[in-house]
Formats: structure tokens, C-alpha cells, sequence
């Protein structure tokens, strides 16, 4: 039974753990101001140490907030990031990014694990009707707005209305983008159950496939709209059809073998989860798969289709703390401050659309599939967040517009930045307020 504390023994303990923090950055960054300190693979395992520390304490100094541990994680991720004090240099964030990886296949998952048949098939008229509002509205009403504004963008100006409507494309897409890691994060922080929790978790698990269909398919046509004299690529979108179809089903046959695996390791499905989050990654990256549908795949048949899944959801949230802490205090010092302060006016206002358009697709499909009152009002703040989704799109913008693609790459870094840490607030506030969190009372 948990013992639950008077509001000035909790003051007590937010301010003794608001302090023992500020005390380990400020050791911390004295220790890296010291000349001879260089960042080196020994350096980096120190940082790592103190990183899950200090994540640690920033995640229950947010929750004495009222705010969510990730968003706790998040900031200290900016704090100690290289645009602030450096305590995590850009050496030091790119020798632990393969920590993102296992981490992402651990929430896919759990991802995968989280969504049962059951609550599927009760919703799916809901999940439908609200994930083909938010692909058509919100597409188009953010692709309108930059359309229309195009003047804000210093880099458009002289330019051809074709280009203007090929930069509002792309901006479309990654407006439609999400970060399913964040929506996981928040549902498993929040021990969260119950209408709103099933529709956001089936969206965004399928939108993160239908994501990935969509960019293959306007990157090539927003470059045949900006530039006529290119052909329209067409073995990209192949490509990405056959990736995701082999990647579902190679993910089938592996959770197939996870549930197996999971009966006769009893006691140690902590470590199995683990292993087999670590060999989904390598198996990926050696026949050329997403190792994250592949997760997700791997585990819904764990889910639904085996008698383990009860276990292997246990096995993740007893792997979720330090896996959410890494995850996001690394995502936060990847946060480019920079970029923020270049590009905070036009991102500012695509932010707006973007939110009125995520609002208003949600609301209109949950009326059209006669979803209950809490997922018209409250379903759409699951969608706010952005990260790796949306920042893999602007490498590839970068990569395939050479003369507009960096300034639309800023843009949507300024972005990412503000709806990652905005987006797991309002979802913990509209868990909580739906009465779906478990932890509200924590």
C-alpha cells in the first residue's frame, strides 16, 4: 500500500530533490570546465552515470510539478546540452545515441504490447474516422497557412508560386507527424486506461505507419512540383511498401519467439525484453527493416496472440524508468536552441495551425465515428509531441532540396523543439482529467 504524504512533507521532499539536483549540475559542470577534461569513451561513461542520476531526480521534481517525469527528463536535457552549460558535449550525445535506438525498440514494444485486439475492434470506427481526419486536415490546413503566409519565409521570396506550394507540402507532412515515443512514455508513466488512452494509442501506431508511406510518396512529388524538370521517383515509395510489409512480418515471426522464450525464463523477463529489444535493432539493421514497426509487431502478437503478454508489458515497466530517463534527457540535449532562436517567428505560426488543425481533425472525427464526449475534447493533445518522425523528415528535406532545404530544416528543429515539450504536459492533463490516470493521485 503506498503511503501517501501530507502536502508539506511533499513541498519537503520537491525542494530536497530540487536542490540535490541543482548540487550534482553544478558539480558536474565544474568538473567539465576543468581544462584537462576532454571528451573521451571513459568521459562519456562518466556522463552517462550522471546523466541517469540526475534524469532521476528531474523526473520526480517535474511529478512534484504536477508535470510528467519525460518532461523533467527533457529539460535537463536542454540544460546540460551543448547550446547551455556542455556538460553533455555534441561528442558525448553522439557516442550514447545508440542508447536511442534500444530505447525506441523497447517502447515500440511496448507499443505494441499496449494495444489489444479487443480495445481495437470496440474503437476501431474511432480510431479510423480520427487517424483519416488528422491525414486530411491537418495536412491540408497547415499546408494552406504556409502557403498563404509564404512571405514570412525569408527563403521564398522570389521564388515561383510551384515552390512556395512544394515548401507547404512538406511542411503538410511533418505537420501530420508525431512521436509515438512520447505518447508511450506518458501512457506507461500514467498507468493510463480507458477510451482516450485506446483511440491515441491506436493512431499512433498506425500512423507511424502511414507515415512513413506518406513521405516516401510527397518528398519525390514535392520535388517534381518545385523543380517540373525532375521525374517523379517512384522506387522510393516501393521501396518503403515492401520495408513495412517485411518488417510487420518478420516482427510477427519474432514476437512469436519472444513469447516462446518468455515461458521458460520465469523471473527473468526483465533482461529478456531487453535482449530482444538490442537483437531487433541488430536484426534490422543487418536485412535492411524498421526495427521499430518490427517492435511493434513482435509486440502485439506477444499481446494477442500468446499467453505472455501480461509478462512482457511487466518486463517493460520495470525497464521504463531508466529507458525513459536516458531516452528523453538525450532528446532534450539534441534540442537545438539555435535553430529556436532563428526561426521562432514562422514557427510560431505554423505551431498555431498545427494545433487548431490537430483540434479541429480530432474533434470532426470523433463526431463523425459518435466517439464518447472526453475523446472529441481531450484525444487530440496525444498527437502534439514531435521528435525522431519529424526529425528524420528534415534530414531529408535537407538532403533532397539543396537550395531550400536547410532553412526548412531549421524550421521544423524550432518546431520539434517547442511540441516535444509541450506535448507530454497537455497529455497528462487530459489523462488526468478523462479520469484514465492510474498515477494521478501518485
Amino acid at each position: 500500500m503506498t503511503r501517501t504524504l501530507a502536502p508539506r512533507d511533499r513541498r519537503r521532499r520537491l525542494v530536497g530533490r530540487l536542490l540535490t539536483l541543482i548540487v550534482l549540475v553544478g558539480v558536474a559542470y565544474l568538473l567539465v570546465l576543468v581544462p584537462a577534461q576532454a571528451e573521451t569513451p571513459a568521459s562519456t561513461t562518466l556522463r552517462l552515470g550522471f546523466l541517469l542520476l540526475a534524469s532521476y531526480l528531474a523526473g520526480h521534481v517535474a511529478r512534484g510539478l504536477s508535470l510528467p517525469q519525460i518532461t523533467g527528463y527533457l529539460i535537463l536535457g536542454v540544460l546540460i546540452g551543448p547550446d547551455v552549460l556542455g556538460i553533455l558535449g555534441t561528442a558525448s550525445v553522439e557516442r550514447l545515441r545508440a542508447i536511442d535506438e534500444i530505447a525506441l525498440s523497447v517502447i515500440a514494444l511496448s507499443a505494441g504490447g499496449e494495444l489489444r485486439l479487443a480495445s481495437v475492434r470496440k474503437r476501431f470506427r474511432s480510431i479510423a474516422m480520427i487517424t483519416l481526419a488528422q491525414l486530411v486536415m491537418v495536412f491540408l490546413l497547415v499546408a494552406a497557412v504556409v502557403f498563404t503566409e509564404r512571405n514570412l519565409f525569408d527563403f521564398l521570396r522570389g521564388e515561383e508560386p510551384r515552390v512556395a506550394l512544394a515548401v507547404a507540402l512538406l511542411f503538410g507532412l511533418v505537420a501530420v507527424a508525431k512521436s509515438p515515443a512520447t505518447t508511450i512514455a506518458v501512457i506507461t508513466e500514467e498507468k493510463a486506461h480507458g477510451p482516450v488512452t485506446d483511440v491515441v494509442l491506436g493512431i499512433t501506431v498506425i500512423k507511424d505507419v502511414l507515415i512513413l508511406v506518406l513521405t516516401a510518396l510527397m518528398i519525390p512529388l514535392a520535388a517534381v512540383i518545385a523543380r517540373p524538370a525532375r521525374a517523379f521517383d517512384s522506387s522510393a515509395l516501393e521501396q518503403v511498401l515492401l520495408t513495412i510489409v517485411a518488417s510487420l512480418a518478420v516482427g510477427a515471426l519474432f514476437g512469436w519467439i519472444i513469447a516462446r522464450a518468455l515461458r521458460h525464463v520465469e523471473g527473468r523477463g526483465v533482461l529478456l525484453v531487453l535482449a530482444a529489444a538490442f537483437l531487433s535493432v541488430q536484426l534490422s539493421e543487418m536485412v535492411g527493416l524498421e526495427y521499430i514497426l518490427l517492435s511493434m509487431s513482435a509486440g502485439f502478437v506477444v499481446q494477442n496472440y500468446s499467453d505472455e503478454g501480461r509478462g512482457m508489458i511487466a518486463a517493460l515497466e520495470a525497464n521504463s524508468l531508466p529507458i525513459f530517463a536516458l531516452f528523453f534527457a538525450l532528446a532534450g540535449a539534441e534540442v537545438d536552441l539555435q535553430a529556436l532562436g532563428l526561426a521562432w517567428k514562422i514557427a510560431a505560426v505554423v505551431l498555431l495551425a498545427r494545433f487548431v488543425a490537430l483540434w479541429a481533425a480530432t474533434y470532426v472525427g470523433a463526431r463523425l465515428a459518435h466517439a464518447e464526449p472526453a475523446i472529441r475534447k481531450r484525444a487530440w493533445t496525444g498527437f502534439v509531441a514531435m521528435a525522431g518522425v519529424s526529425l528524420g523528415i528534415a534530414h531529408l528535406i535537407r538532403d533532397r532540396f539543396p537550395e531550400l532545404g536547410a532553412s526548412m530544416a531549421t524550421i521544423i528543429i524550432a518546431l520539434i523543439a517547442v511540441n516535444q515539450l509541450l506535448g507530454p504536459p497537455l497529455f497528462r492533463w487530459a489523462l488526468v482529467r478523462s479520469g484514465e490516470s492510474g498515477a494521478a493521485g501518485d
